[in-house]
């Protein structure tokens, strides 16, 4: 359904691409198993989580970084690696646990220090890692 196949140029090789882990949900899924009773609760709580985690989409090719979000409307953004100035990986003690987090990609060239923000990214440190080999 929402994919970043139509944004891929005919001569980039795709070397990752990702999309969030259901464990970085994890607050919102205790809340849908508390309110289990309700029944109408839980279905909207896991239908919300479910369309943010499907159309959610990272990539990382032989040329760029690449994250495409938005459910409705579609946010796409990419930079060549040589734009990159920065890179953080944050995790709580859950992504801690079950090796998950976020990544921030900061860039440069538009003067305002344009940031790619991947949330809940199954093996942060690796990915980041395939990031900085393709860094100059």
């Amino acid at each position: 359904m929402w994919t970043i196949d139509n944004h891929i140029q005919k001569d980039e090789n795709i070397l990752y691409t990702g999309s969030p882990s259901w464990l970085g949900f994890f607050w919102g899924l205790v809340l849908a198993i508390i309110t289990i009773w309700t029944i109408i609760i839980p279905i909207i709580v896991i239908g919300i989580i479910y369309l943010n985690k499907s159309s959610m989409k990272y990539a990382i090719t032989d040329k760029r970084v690449i994250g495409r979000t938005g459910i409705v409307s579609e946010d796409f953004k990419s930079s060549t690696f040589k734009h990159i100035t920065s890179m953080r990986v944050q995790q709580g003690i859950i992504g801690k646990i079950f090796n998950f987090g976020n990544i921030i990609i900061d860039t440069s060239g538009t003067g305002s220090g344009f940031e790619f923000i991947w949330l809940h990214v199954k093996n942060p440190v690796q990915v980041k890692n395939i990031i900085e080999q393709h860094i100059d």
